[in-house]
């Protein structure tokens, strides 16, 4: 009998995967995975969905903002190293459970919160503890569904930054409207606690249900593969380096611009605090777009992930030129060419951190890799939250704006060098 620790199958130990077969259980699978890690986005964006708003009544300066974001988005790159080392070793469900639960304790806080430098600490904790979401979500995914059906879930997964975006937005300015910016925080709270209660038991009934599938010894596989490739130079030889690169790129413009779009648009429009948050809220319904184009690119034309962010990027680079040139003539225009600049990093971020760690189930490293390239997107939203306040408070917003063209731009040349090193390793060292 195979070793089951909370009832999940752990990749490190001997015995036979088990899979669920049942179309009901796997969709029940997905939805709770999807419900999980959209609240995430409730307790995480709402600060910067409310963070013009704070500045607005004096509670915090944009400098001072731009610090917290930061901090939150460092301890989320850096927590995410850990928990993609851990959901690799320990129970996928209570890992998760324990970030969904903390982040929800973190956001009642925030409600009281009284001093600028309590909220950085409490914000940075949230970033850790919520670190512990993601790699476990994926590898439950992995664990339970053979690589297509967990594919069409990771990018089914990849929505629920466009949903999770436009549902905190609209949230945080309607409450903002009525109450204060704090309710925002306690709203959340009752959502994201509500929703780590369903996973735990959602996720218990379904991890008894998987069926008895494929055989596999999965301890003397792993221990087979590490023989052979060690993990240094798995990571040089399969181009993990420039996608890393790419993944801190499409963090800096994914995360960055969706943080400043209120404030750009209160400032060189001159909108008020909830104007500006419901306009943006155009953001995350075109980016809902970007996932599937760029998922239909790569089965349809590509078949490569690097190639298909290598056109995402040129995309951006083109739509941040048009803002460059005629932004600042046109609030509508300006909105939209953002909104097709966070369209195209939705589309990155879900072939190089939803789809590229799959490749790596047969070693049993989805976790691990999922965490390291997750937390590579979190520093460079950490950089740019901070960065992007500074900039654009220093020299303005046209400075602001060729720096993510340029950013744009890297992000091309960075997947075109890397695309054929990525092709070879998916057809001769990752092939099942």
């Amino acid at each position: 009998m195979p070793n089951i620790i909370e009832g999940e199958l752990l990749p490190t130990e001997v015995g036979r995967i088990y899979r669920l077969n049942k179309t009901k259980d796997i969709r029940g699978l997905i939805i709770i995975c999807w419900l999980a890690y959209f609240s995430t986005y409730l307790g995480r964006l709402n600060f910067s969905a409310s963070m013009n708003e704070i500045i607005n009544t004096g509670f915090l300066t944009k400098t001072g903002a731009g610090m917290i974001g930061t901090g939150f988005f460092f301890c989320y790159g850096f927590g995410q190293l850990i928990s993609g080392f851990l959901g690799d070793r320990i129970s996928s469900r209570w890992m998760a459970f324990t970030g969904l639960a903390g982040t929800a304790m973190i956001n009642l806080v925030m409600t009281f919160v009284q001093s600028p430098n309590t909220m950085f600490l409490l914000w940075c904790i949230n970033g850790l503890v919520q670190s512990l979401t993601w790699s476990p979500i994926i590898k439950i995914l992995s664990v339970s569904l053979d690589r297509e059906k967990c594919k069409e879930a990771s990018i089914a997964m990849s929505t629920t930054v466009a949903a999770g975006t436009l549902s905190v937005y609209i949230m945080s300015a309607l409450i903002i409207k009525t109450t204060s910016w704090r309710m925002v925080f306690f709203v959340a709270f009752l959502l994201i606690s509500s929703i780590s209660l369903l996973w735990l038991i959602g996720i218990g009934i379904l991890e008894r249900r998987r069926g008895q599938e494929i055989h596999i010894d999965v301890k003397q596989q792993a221990e087979q593969e590490k023989m052979t490739i060690p993990m240094w130079k798995l990571i040089l030889s399969v181009g993990l380096i420039p996608i890393a690169i790419s993944v801190i790129i499409q963090g800096i413009l994914k995360d960055g611009v969706t943080a400043w779009v209120p404030t750009y648009v209160s400032e060189v429009f001159n909108m008020g605090s909830v104007s500006s948050i419901l306009i943006t809220t155009i953001l995350p319904i075109v980016n809902l777009t970007g996932v599937y184009a760029a998922n239909y690119m790569n089965k349809r034309i590509f078949r490569n992930e690097i190639a298909t962010s290598g056109v995402c990027f040129a995309i951006v680079s083109i739509a941040l030129l048009l803002l460059i040139l005629f932004g600042e003539r046109n609030m509508i225009i300006a909105v939209l060419l953002l909104a097709l600049t966070t369209t195209g990093m939705i589309g990155v971020n879900a072939m190089l951190i939803s789809l590229v760690p799959l490749y790596f189930s047969s070693m049993g490293k989805v976790s691990t890799i999922t965490g390291m390239l997750n937390s590579m997107a979190y520093i460079g939203s950490s950089l740019s939250i901070y960065g992007i306040g500074w900039v654009s408070q220093n020299f303005g917003w046209n400075i602001t704006m060729v720096l993510w063209f340029a950013l744009a731009v890297l992000g091309v040349l960075v997947c075109k060098f890397s695309k054929n090193i990525w092709n070879n390793a998916i057809t001769e060292k990752l092939k099942d």
